[in-house]
């Protein structure tokens, strides 16, 4: 019924599915997430471009993140502010520590 060629082509098929797999979900909205074993943030896919390499981003959950920030680069979802002060005004606060 199959033809070799059709038999081997569904075979390699099924052998690049079962390879392309990688590891489970829960990737957000970027293509990013934390490694549960090792605690690192890293992306699957090519993270949104920066907006503006000044710009101080207002988290979610009401953080200014300057620049220097070491979660600036993982902050993604964001209000853009010219300056920390700016981003305080708004009712933003800053990090702890």
């Amino acid at each position: 019924m199959f033809g070799t060629r059709r038999l081997f082509a569904l075979t390699a098929l099924l052998l690049a599915a079962a390879n392309a797999q990688g590891h489970s979900g829960g990737l957000n909205s970027e293509g990013c997430h934390n490694n549960r074993k090792t605690g690192e943030y890293h992306c699957h896919r090519n993270p949104a471009p920066e907006r503006d390499a000044g710009t101080v981003k207002l988290s979610r959950s009401g953080i200014c993140h300057g620049p220097n920030s070491p979660w600036y680069a993982q902050t993604q979802h964001f209000v853009a502010y010219r300056s920390i002060e700016e981003c305080l005004a708004a009712g933003g606060r800053l990090p702890k520590g």
